[in-house]
């Protein structure tokens, strides 16, 4: 009984107390989330400066756009000023995106890499329609994948993609799938990366994950759902590139 009591409670939306017991930061806006991960105020509060400037294109964007989805699919305010706080904070050269939908979160990513002047974002989906508020952009690269099989299509591709400096889930949220993704990512972050998930409040996926790891995440508590992060150890890619340059 007691194994059969653990299986099905892994498919259960957890609660605000499990969110207390897994030993994370729990926060309930973008400038709280990003110290969580390690930025200072200063650098958040010039970042989010420019978010306020990216979200009036963004609505010209929608209102210009054909959408596919409802609105709900996108993700929330706090999430998409933490996306493109993070985009620009850590500056990677390779992000990848799960779920794109209208392509909300890959717009304000690509707006931030396009700021930083490098980076890629490869973004996942398994819906031709995906995307359109995006469209196209040389700074990403938007791959459908077999709807009747995306995990062989998403492993051969991030063996494609290398190594990953962010990270970001946001499509399948069922407990198996979720622990997927993850999986699969997660040995491909470098050190300082940010890994990073949407709606962990619909499985006990990402807790899982992070407990086994013994990870302690930061949890941004959005109007409707919630985002969970870890900040990997170590330099990011970016800085420690150019801190190889000043010792030469």
């Amino acid at each position: 009984m007691r194994t059969l009591g653990t299986g099905i409670r892994r498919y259960t939306e957890p609660s605000v107390t499990d969110f207390t017991r897994s030993g994370g930061k729990l926060t309930t806006s973008a400038p709280e989330f990003l110290r969580g991960l390690g930025w200072e105020g200063a650098a958040i509060e010039h970042v989010l400066g420019e978010y306020r400037e990216v979200t009036e294109e963004l609505a010209t964007r929608y209102a210009d756009t054909a959408l596919c989805y409802p609105r709900t699919h996108g993700v929330e305010a706090e999430t998409s000023a933490v996306l493109y706080g993070l985009s620009r904070l850590l500056k990677p050269q390779s992000v990848v995106e799960t779920g794109v939908a209208d392509g909300r979160s890959s717009w304000l990513i690509l707006a931030a890499l396009e700021r930083n002047g490098s980076g890629m974002l490869h973004s996942f989906d398994v819906n031709h329609a995906a995307g359109r508020l995006v469209g196209q952009h040389p700074q990403w690269q938007l791959e459908i994948l077999d709807g009747k099989d995306p995990a062989s299509g998403f492993s051969r591709a991030l063996e494609r993609v290398g190594s990953i400096d962010l990270f970001f889930h946001d499509s399948d949220h069922l407990y198996l799938p979720q622990l997927f993704e993850y999986g699969q990512a997660w040995p491909r972050m470098t050190p300082g990366s940010v890994f990073a998930s949407d709606d962990v409040n619909c499985s006990r996926a990402f807790l899982d994950f992070c407990g086994r790891r013994r990870q302690r995440p930061v949890f941004l508590f959005d109007s409707r759902k919630i985002t969970g992060a870890v900040r990997l150890p170590g330099v990011p890619r970016r800085r420690a590139e150019q801190l190889q340059q000043q010792v030469r």
